[in-house]
């Protein structure tokens, strides 16, 4: 893999060059330098980068660039970072230095006379950076491009340890006067280049981004033009790198693309021909040798290769036979794949390919056959176009031996009736993970493009697992464990700043710990979902404490998205730029504009890296109709985003969705991917729990205390419901109570009692209470304000948005106790709807969760939460009127 290493002096150019790289990890240089290193993928290659921030100035740089080299042993060295423009330039424009000059070097006499130092970048280098320049299409690798639009200039620049701050000062007119070429000034590119130039193997250069143009610097900084050409001057070094291709000749070194490519007259044997070399950049011929095959001596386009230890082993029965079933997608493909054959051969594999063979006696058809068959592993490199292959979508005549060997590998596995130990897929580009066969979505996937995937292949097929599995030992007996902490530490709400959770948060220890064992067994969406003010956001939040240790402690990567938010677009493709942005990724306009392939990379990155999100109300991004229900998703591609993320064959993260309503379509994804999906149906505080909550508020809830039954009367008139009894115990807390539980009682009993009665004469027989005047959810000002309003915010959605299942919920508010579901549906025959119409409005409730279902004498009964009944009693009054 190439290795590039990116320096810079500030923390802003430091982020800037940080976003274009993937599976970001610290390492920590023996003396204290900390790096950070990542990939970065283009072009087909994979880059391993090493980024680092060292201050400003030259013997800094110097010192650092010496370290990194020696630590990284590189091919490319950059200086990424900001500089002052002298002349040509305006903010935002970019340079790539041809030189740079060290303006303080010179003789001190009764004038000063420079004999500058000067700093040359590589030659490839400067070629490549014109190339860019020329071309323009770095500018795509920006997520906005301001007015006007930024140039790249291939210039000098002046380099010495002053800031230079005023147009007028004497070092400017002595720059201007002896270095009239430079166009830009900074402090570091000297010493940097200096430090390469000692290290002929890597090849070096500086770009940098216009913060200023001098004169009124802290103005142009206020405006965050240091950001600007932050941004400017990564976007262009990474659009250098996924350009450029490495030369094995000799060592390391670059390889210009198209005009200096290679030119290889092939002969067998020990034969001669002639060759292009490139040599510092410049193309020369001479005559080679060939030595039984190729003179084009290419790098290997993955890491094939195994560590130092591996010893040769010794194997009672001979080694595992391996066919590799692949595509002719290009030249460089076969030659990839040939690449591999040989290498697994080296290895001891007896490995086949279709390129090994000339002519088969039995015929192609019956060769690929018999090959698939009597292997014992078959490699299926997985590409775009051999999954259209092998599924048999290709145009007709073309690709038959991949849509054969699909058809085969499909036969094998279907009278296995599904069961694969033999089938293994494997990806050369990173690009490929997402073009696997469905059938062998479920096997272990190898990527060849990593550092240790061919290692992690290679045990497979030798039966060398990584982790071996330990000798079974003796059962032991366990004390029982304490009960749970019910209230949540302070110092834990510090970590992060959440929505929902706060110190009041209390119970629900059982289900946390349930859902956390989900998550860590491979759920990848997990639903919460009940009626407004139940919990479920504070739940998730407080599952993500619970899981810290799950995604490393980085709360970098616990996401949430709230779609209460007006000032966030909810559409996919702007919450997919968003995350990806968010995580480091780069994301252009074209991206923008293709929900397909933020769906595709978003999905990568998820799978690839370890993240928990929270995506919360997620039923203000729904929508549907009277006749298939209001639990689709307004933009498609929502759904087609979870159903590639449960169904992709491995992945690292888990989703969280928080919602009053269940999402029918998500629904039915995730009951085909049942391992990967949950939905947790959320209810009240168990008795026990609701007082906890009561006791975290300092509300006395001992035993001997006159206020502890009043507080489980008003616990079990509002059914355990958290935000109702948190305005409660806020309200005792408050003026004019000031704590006094008894007060309080005396003074609003009246409505808690009305419940109660209400229930007692259910009980005893009288189940309809038309008139009943229950006042849950309005009876004080703060129940008004918290509670009230977002329960006729979910009345009024129904309403909006489904007629006659708002109808049902407030005409059935009558029943006082539950009842069974034909008493509900008999309240819409009055209005002429249909059997079909009377059911669908039913479940529309039910995926509301605005009705609930319990179990009496074996018989299905339904009610309404006491709140909600509250509320719709309320609005069957108006209705009626």
């Amino acid at each position: 893999m190439p290795c590039a290493v990116i320096l810079t002096a500030l923390p802003v150019e430091y982020l800037a060059v940080r976003i274009h790289l993937t599976d970001l990890r610290e390492e920590i240089h023996p003396k204290g330098t900390i790096y950070e290193r990542g990939q970065f993928a283009a072009a087909g290659q994979v880059w391993d980068v090493g980024i680092v921030e060292i201050g400003a100035g030259n013997t800094g740089a110097a010192l650092e660039a010496e370290r990194a080299v020696a630590y990284f042993s590189p091919d490319v060295l950059l200086f990424v970072g900001v500089a002052g423009g002298i002349k040509d330039v305006v903010i935002g424009d970019v340079i790539a230095s041809t030189k740079i000059y060290g303006y303080e070097s010179g003789k001190a006499e009764q004038r000063f006379k420079p004999r500058p130092e000067i700093g040359l970048p590589a030659y490839s280098l400067e070629q490549r950076a014109r190339a860019e320049a020329r071309k323009g299409d770095w500018l795509q690798r920006l997520t906005t491009v301001i007015e006007p639009i930024p140039r790249v200039f291939v210039a000098p620049i002046a380099a010495g340890e002053k800031v230079i701050a005023s147009t007028k000062s004497e070092v400017f007119e002595f720059l201007c006067e002896n270095y009239g070429d430079a166009i830009a000034v900074e402090m570091d590119g000297l010493g940097f280049l200096e430090a390469a130039r000692a290290n002929q193997r890597v090849d070096a250069m500086v770009i940098r981004g216009i913060s200023d143009l001098i004169d009124d610097k802290k103005s142009a900084e206020k405006s965050g033009s240091q950001e600007i050409a932050s941004r400017h001057a990564s976007a262009f070094a990474f659009a250098m790198l996924a350009n450029l291709k490495l030369s094995d000749e000799g060592g390391r070194g670059i390889v210009e693309e198209a005009r200096q490519e290679r030119m290889v007259q092939k002969n067998v044997g020990n034969a001669k021909g002639w060759q292009t070399v490139v040599q510092g950049g410049t193309a020369y011929i001479g005559e080679i040798h060939i030595h039984e095959g190729t003179a084009q001596n290419l790098p290997p386009a993955n890491p094939l290769i195994l560590p130092t230890s591996a010893q040769t082993m010794n194997l009672d029965s001979g080694p595992p036979m391996v066919f590799i079933s692949y595509s002719h997608d290009s030249q460089e493909h076969k030659d990839r794949v040939l690449e591999l054959a040989d290498r697994l051969r080296e290895d001891g594999i007896e490995c086949t390919i279709d390129q090994y063979e000339e002519s088969p006696a039995e015929g192609w058809q019956r060769w690929m056959l018999n090959q698939v068959e009597e292997a014992t592993f078959v490699l299926v490199v997985c590409t775009e176009q051999y999954d259209r292959r092998f599924r048999g979508r290709e145009t007709i005549g073309k690709g038959k031996g991949a849509t054969w060997e699909g058809g085969v590998i499909i036969q094998e596995l279907y009278d296995d009736q599904g069961q694969n130990s033999k089938f293994i897929p494997i990806t050369l580009a990173p690009e490929d993970t997402n073009f696997i066969p469905s059938p062998l979505r479920g096997a272990t996937s190898y990527r060849l493009n990593t550092a240790d995937g061919y290692e992690l292949l290679y045990r497979r097929l030798t039966n060398q697992p990584r982790t071996r599995k330990p000798e079974l030992g003796k059962l032991r007996t366990l004390a029982p464990r304490d009960r749970k902490q019910m209230f949540l530490e302070t110092s834990l709400l510090n970590v992060h700043k959440f929505f929902a959770l706060d110190e009041a948060w209390v119970g629900r220890a059982n289900l946390i710990e349930d859902l956390t064992y989900r998550v860590h067994n491979s759920c990848r969406v997990m639903m919460l979902v009940g009626i407004t003010g139940i919990g479920k956001t504070a739940l998730g939040e407080r599952l993500a404490l619970e899981l810290a240790n799950w995604f490393d402690n980085d709360w970098s990567r616990f996401h949430q998205e709230n779609f209460d938010d007006e000032q966030q677009f909810p559409d996919f493709a702007s919450v997919a730029a968003r995350w990806l942005e968010k995580w480091g990724e780069l994301i252009t306009l074209e991206d923008r504009k293709d929900p397909q392939r933020l769906l595709k990379r978003l999905v990568f990155h998820l799978s690839q890296n370890r993240y928990l999100v929270q995506m919360d109300s997620l039923e203000n991004i729904l929508q549907g109709n009277e006749e298939e229900g209001w639990n689709d998703f307004k933009d498609k591609w929502w759904i087609s985003f979870f159903e590639s993320y449960l169904k992709i064959e491995s992945c690292q993260s888990c989703i969280i969705l928080t919602s009053q309503d269940l999402p029918g379509q998500i629904q039915e994804v995730g009951t085909r991917s049942q391992n990967f999906w949950y939905c947790q149906i959320l209810s009240g505080l168990e008795p026990s729990e609701r007082l906890d909550l009561f006791e975290k508020t300092t509300l006395d809830v001992s035993s001997n205390s006159s206020g502890r039954s009043y507080l489980e009367r008003i616990g079990n008139a509002y059914e355990g419901h958290p935000l109702a009894l948190r305005v409660i115990a806020g309200e005792i807390k408050s003026k004019p109570f000031e704590g006094n539980i008894v007060a309080y009682w005396n003074k609003y009993s009246n409505e808690v009692e009305e419940v109660e009665r209400a229930i007692a004469e259910a009980q005893k027989g009288k189940s309809i209470g038309s008139d009943d005047k229950w006042k849950l959810d309005r009876f004080t000002k703060t129940l008004r304000r918290n509670v009230r309003s977002r329960l006729n915010k979910t009345l009024n959605r129904l309403k909006e948005e489904a007629e006659w299942a708002y109808l049902l919920l407030c005409e059935t508010s009558i029943y006082r106790c539950s009842v069974v579901e034909d008493f509900w549906l008999s309240h819409l025959e009055d209005w002429n709807r249909d059997e079909e119409e009377r059911k669908l409005s039913l479940e529309i409730l039910r995926d509301r969760y605005l009705v609930e279902e319990t179990i009496e004498d074996d018989q299905i009964l339904l009610r309404q939460h006491n709140l909600i009944r509250s509320v719709s009693l309320e609005h069957l009054k108006k209705f009626d009127k």
